[in-house]
């Protein structure tokens, strides 16, 4: 059966398309969990591989066709205690690639590829199992209780509640009035009046604080704009724009990420910048001066670059969704872009084309409070709605999402699951409910994720 698998990947070798022939290998990831240590290739495109184990399951070596490598593996061993060594050797051709990793003890792994999209790479994920630790019941039983005097306990009770920060970024400013439409439509004047609706009412829902980034007609320069999003510790920064065209004709709000390209390009930057500890927060100050800090900061910045980028994408969406109710959309779905303002890798970033201001017709309807209200409320909803479904650890929205809902007046099952983000069956489920009906006081455990 070997010989038959390792003959067909010979023939498959031989005779693969071109598109395999300039893959490359930008990062190789290795993360220890309780039980497995995982190895993630990020690639460029969707790999042709031979994978084998050999030497008594100590060794397991990868084998790429057409492909280069731009990952360090040098000091990548010491990330897991279950690899000895990483190397990058010769293959027979010099277009191949080969990674041996060698393996403390034997082991037998498992392997499989994720497709790339817009928002992640083609991987090429290898696990190898570990044995849990069994010590650690143990010790967790031997542990003496710990003694709950009244202050402790209040403690306990009062759950962590903090805000979840949304940076408005209001396009333009000062000397630089963005774009120009019929009758004086100035894109700076419209972008800070939605803006400031925006942040109005993003902050009567409970659990966000959201911030504007400029608050009157200044000038503030792209690089400002992300550190002052970061100063205030933002989770989100939207920026809001008014788009312009030589034509009058076009017309529609559109939602941008940013390119790959352009995030592949602020990635290796921020490696080679001395600033790439503050860019890691606290984790960076950890791992800065300990042994293999580069290879560290490399996954570490790299998986806050995965997020930033899918959490920027699903954002946009959500927005793009609800502006679709109350004005005409330019694209189908949110689009990527090369822009500078949404370079930050370490915050999830979109922009928001609000409309044509050289549209005779929409920018008219621009400068008027009820449809800046209208595309402020889908921004501030699309936002809300994401962080409600998928709140950070420690906030007001991720407690909600594990809390007790008093059935009140008006209630039903299905109206309680949608405020909630969750469905009717998960709520049926957690609270052992055979109907659907509900009573005023009852009271409701809601489920979390």
């Amino acid at each position: 059966m070997f010989k038959r698998i390792l003959l067909l990947s010979i023939m498959y070798l031989c005779f693969m398309p071109l598109s395999y022939a300039a893959n490359t290998v930008n990062a190789i990831r290795i993360v220890e969990h309780a039980d497995k240590t995982r190895i993630v290739f990020d690639l460029a495109k969707k790999p042709l591989f031979n994978l084998y184990d050999r030497h008594k399951k100590t060794q397991i070596v990868v084998d790429f066709a057409g492909t280069r490598n731009k990952a360090y593996v040098s000091k990548l061993a010491r990330l897991s205690s279950n690899i000895t060594r990483v190397e990058q050797v010769k293959s027979t051709k010099s277009s191949d690639l080969r990674i041996i990793f060698h393996l403390a003890q034997p082991i037998n792994y498992r392997f499989f590829e994720l497709a790339g999209s817009k928002t992640t790479k083609n991987r090429l994920v290898i696990d190898l199992p570990v044995k849990p630790i069994k010590s650690l019941k143990t010790v967790i039983k031997k542990k003496s209780p710990v003694a709950v005097n009244k202050t402790t306990k209040k403690a306990l009770i009062k759950h962590p509640q903090r805000d979840v920060v949304i940076a408005i970024d209001a396009g333009h400013g000062g000397k630089d009035p963005g774009s120009i439409g019929f009758k004086k439509f100035i894109e700076k004047d419209i972008t800070l009046a939605i803006a400031k609706k925006t942040v109005a009412i993003l902050n009567q829902k409970k659990g966000i604080k959201a911030v504007l980034i400029r608050k009157d007609d200044r000038y503030i320069s792209l690089n400002e704009r992300s550190a002052i999003a970061r100063k205030y510790k933002a989770e989100l920064l939207v920026s809001v724009h008014a788009d312009g065209f030589t034509s009058s004709q076009p017309s529609g709000a559109s939602t941008l990420i940013l390119s790959q390209g352009r995030a592949n390009y602020e990635f290796n930057k921020n490696l080679r910048n001395d600033n790439v500890n503050g860019l890691l927060g606290g984790v960076g100050d950890a791992i800065k001066n300990s042994d293999g800090a580069d290879d560290l900061q490399y996954m570490f910045l790299d998986l806050g670059r995965q997020y930033s980028q899918g959490a920027g994408y699903n954002i946009a969406s959500l927005i793009h969704n609800e502006l679709a109710k109350v004005t005409h959309m330019h694209k189908s779905k949110p689009y990527e872009q090369s822009l500078a303002v949404l370079k930050s890798l370490d915050i999830p970033s979109l922009l928001v084309e609000t409309g044509f201001v050289t549209n005779y017709r929409e920018g008219k309807k621009l400068t008027t409070r009820s449809h800046q209200r209208k595309i402020a409320n889908a921004i501030a909803q699309g936002s809300y709605l994401y962080f409600r479904n998928a709140p950070p650890k420690d906030t007001y929205l991720a407690y909600m999402r594990n809390s007790i809902h008093v059935v009140k007046k008006g209630d039903s099952l299905s109206v309680i699951a949608n405020s909630y983000g969750t469905s009717v069956t998960r709520i049926k489920q957690l609270n052992n409910l055979t109907k659907n009906t509900v009573y005023i006081g009852q009271k409701l455990k809601i489920p979390t994720g």
